[in-house]
């Protein structure tokens, strides 16, 4: 009996690249999607246990070659994993962040996921089997202060996995929103900073200050993921019967979960969320017209 195939994009770091190894450990032939062949080849444990392949999800041509290596190796037919994982974030003010950047984002979190869906599903529709598995976040169901062009891919992405769900489900597809909260890897380091956000004149250098310190204290709770537990629980995701929809991994992001659930208004859930963060940046009356 042949290997099931799995398909990985952002495979170059992180959550993709551990997601990517554990599958392979546990049988999967693995079609890893990077954007630097050399330095994958370089970084990975064991780069001839997978196949490496150059992938960039805002260049269409790239994500054709990508599913046609997954699908020889299906020999012909569907792959049995896709693991929609490769994103970045932004941060900056909305009054003058930089939208280009914003739409480069969108491109890449967004559209790119969305693209190779549907270079992969197809298949997996007529083969009536298959998983998807989105990688989001904790935060597509809430929204940090400077945050919020990240945060709007991230509600995006959920929205289109939410409906490629119950529109996969005759056909036997099933989709997965993978939703960790805080997890320690380099990821902060693609983190694109807009609209004069570093800036010690800015009139948002105080929650900048702040937001990055509370951030840093986030990511060193005992409690946050690493790459390894994010991408044990895609693999437990997987091969769950019946599979999740929605999987909120760590207890940062199960605490968060409970807060949006338990709020009694928004109003209060962004109090928490500060408190949360340790954020001095309460709102406060406007000033009377004079």
């Amino acid at each position: 009996m042949s290997s099931p195939v799995a398909l990985v994009t952002g495979a170059g770091r992180g959550v993709g690249r551990a997601t990517a190894e554990r599958l392979a450990r546990g049988g999967y032939a693995v079609v890893a999607g990077v954007r630097d062949l050399d330095r994958a080849h370089e970084e990975y444990d064991d780069p001839s246990a997978l196949t490496l392949v150059e992938l960039d999800v805002t260049r269409p041509e790239q994500i054709t070659a990508a599913a046609a290596v997954a699908t020889e190796l299906a020999g012909g037919g569907a792959v049995d994993v896709l693991v929609n994982n490769a994103a970045y974030a932004m941060m900056g003010p909305q009054e003058s962040g930089d939208l280009d950047v914003a739409r480069e984002m969108f491109e890449t979190n967004v559209w790119g996921a969305a693209a190779v869906v549907q270079a992969v599903v197809p298949a997996m529709r007529e083969a009536r089997r298959g998983t998807v598995v989105t990688v989001s976040s904790i935060g597509a169901r809430l929204t940090n202060p400077l945050v919020g062009f990240y945060h709007a891919s991230k509600y995006a992405l959920n929205a289109l996995s939410e409906a490629l769900s119950v529109e996969m489900g005759p056909f036997g597809v099933r989709v997965v929103m993978i939703e960790p909260g805080m997890i320690d890897t380099d990821f902060p380091s693609a983190t694109r900073l807009t609209g004069g956000v570093t800036d010690a004149d800015s009139p948002y250098a105080p929650l900048f200050g702040d937001l990055r310190a509370g951030f840093g204290k986030w990511r060193e709770r005992p409690d946050s993921s690493t790459a390894a537990t994010c991408a044990e629980a895609i693999w437990d995701a997987i091969h769950a019967d019946p599979p999740p929809i929605r999987v909120v991994v760590g207890d940062d992001a199960a605490e968060l979960d409970e807060a949006i659930r338990t709020s009694a208004d928004d109003a209060e859930f962004q109090q928490r969320l500060r408190g949360f963060l340790d954020l001095d940046w309460a709102p406060r009356p406007p000033d009377p017209r004079t």
